[in-house]
């Protein structure tokens, strides 16, 4: 059981069924509110470099220490219940080990109901997936072709299709609501106490938004009262060139890092999201490759 074989099968499962989780990700991704343009399927093949650098040993290491368990046990539960070698045993142990693990992270990190049910079939599809192949390559030989094979297939299978659901209109690309000056003006708030009033002449007033810059800047919590930042500035609406995306608010408050010529740290203005009803504006803070946003809402 614990051969090279069954190692290396389960290793190209794991590999071949990230590379299409993460296709089918960036096709949900489009989908998904954001601050910020979502890289799509696409983005995936861009990292692809990286992933084969750094996600190869990973995926040879969990085959090790995740995969080829699950094969071990599901056999002698298998033999000691059934008194036969079933295969049906592997994707339920791989389901109960998916379960466990999602009952914690759910319990830890209180993630809701939603996400929580999309770990646990995306994880046990691709845990029992990756064990049966390891368990096939123990019991008749390699099955590493076959393992890249229906991989790259499946890629190709996921990209045709999202591309058909995209255009025939069953799944919209998120995009931002377009605004205008008069639908800036009035209260916003961070739903933490901080809130801010755009006036209709171009006045702006800050009371205790969070200035999440300068925390970042001196590596300390943003919730200290010092970071907490009111006065009065000044703001504009740019409709931006071509789509909403490129739409921004320019805020000038002196008292906080966001002031002239665009803010400190916040080159691009206010970004804005949300829906038509509902319109967010949303500042970047932070760290450029993954940045952090903080998000007012009406």
């Amino acid at each position: 059981m614990w051969s090279g074989r069954s190692i290396l099968a389960g290793a190209a499962a794991l590999f071949m069924g990230a590379l299409v989780g993460a296709e089918v990700g960036g096709f949900a991704e489009l989908t998904a509110e954001a601050p910020a343009p979502a890289d799509g399927p696409g983005g995936s093949l861009l990292l692809l470099p990286l992933l084969v650098c750094f996600g190869g040993p990973a995926a040879l290491w969990g085959s090790l220490t995740v995969v080829l368990p699950v094969v071990w046990v599901a056999r002698w539960a298998s033999g000691r219940l059934t008194g036969r070698d079933a295969w049906w045993w592997v994707p339920v142990v791989a389901g109960v080990l998916v379960s466990v693990v999602v009952a914690v992270i759910g319990t830890v990190r209180h993630v809701g109901p939603g996400p929580l049910t999309l770990i646990l079939l995306t994880g046990a599809v691709l845990l029992a997936g990756a064990a049966l192949l390891a368990r096939d390559a123990a019991l008749h030989g390699g099955r590493l072709l076959r393992a890249l094979g229906y991989g790259a297939l499946a890629m190709v299978a996921v990209f045709g299709i999202g591309a058909a659901a995209f255009g025939a209109g069953l799944f919209t690309e998120y995009r931002p609501p377009k605004v205008d000056a008069s639908r800036l003006a009035g209260d916003w708030t961070d739903g933490r106490g901080g809130t801010l009033r755009p006036a209709a002449d171009g006045t702006a007033r800050a009371e205790g938004l969070t200035d999440h810059e300068a925390a970042y800047e001196d590596d300390a919590d943003a919730d200290l009262a010092k970071y907490r930042c009111t006065g009065t500035g000044t703001w504009s609406y740019a409709p931006g060139d071509s789509t909403t995306w490129d739409q921004r608010v320019r805020l000038s408050i002196e008292a906080c890092s966001f002031h002239e010529p665009y803010g400190l740290g916040d080159p691009e203005g206010w970004r804005i999201t949300g829906t038509p009803e509902h319109p967010e504006l949303n500042r970047e803070y932070g760290d450029l490759d993954v940045p952090g946003w903080y998000t007012l809402t009406r």
